[in-house]
């Protein structure tokens, strides 16, 4: 599992990659270490988990788009 982030708030990709799948959704609560988005990156499924607990602020990416290294996925507040 990985993730990566810009700040408490903003969970972004750690590698350039294709979203599989997305978790989330806006308003939802998360825990800690919650699976908000399914990252392929090198022909791996890459887990990209909450760093915090939290409610799920915005959701920039949906199942197809491809990212690259730093992009902000998620949002939690």
């Amino acid at each position: 599992m990985s993730y990566s982030k810009l700040d408490d708030k903003n969970v972004t990709a750690f590698i350039p990659g294709t979203i599989i799948d997305v978790k989330v959704k806006p308003g939802q609560e998360v825990k800690e270490g919650d699976i908000l988005v399914i990252l392929d990156a090198m022909k791996m499924h890459n887990r990209i988990i909450a760093p915090s607990t939290g409610r799920v602020k915005e959701v920039n990416v949906k199942p197809g788009d491809r990212v690259s290294k730093g992009s902000v996925l998620v949002s939690i507040e």
